[in-house]
């Protein structure tokens, strides 16, 4: 991966440093970033998940379309006691 450099401002760079000393077992700066736009991105999701939730039409309309989605899974799909005739261990 390339690296790149940017400017921050030295108070958020020393809040990084602390945080990555702190809660992320001194990994680089760079690694502290990453760990914390994915964890913004889990709590969007979250947040989202929540809202459907919020709204009784929505979520049922969610659960249905997963309970659809749930019914095609493995459809023409051999089980494992077809494909596989050795007996478990």
């Amino acid at each position: 991966m390339a690296t790149t450099s940017m400017q921050i401002d030295s108070g958020v760079r020393d809040e990084l440093a602390e945080l990555a000393a702190r809660d992320f077992q001194g990994v680089p700066l760079g690694e502290v970033v990453r760990q914390l736009v994915r964890e913004h991105k889990i709590n969007q999701i979250v947040r989202r998940y929540e809202e459907l939730r919020a709204d009784p039409d929505e979520w049922a309309s969610y659960q249905a379309e997963l309970d659809e989605a749930d019914g095609t899974v493995g459809d023409g799909l051999p089980d494992a006691a077809g494909e596989y005739s050795e007996p478990d261990r």
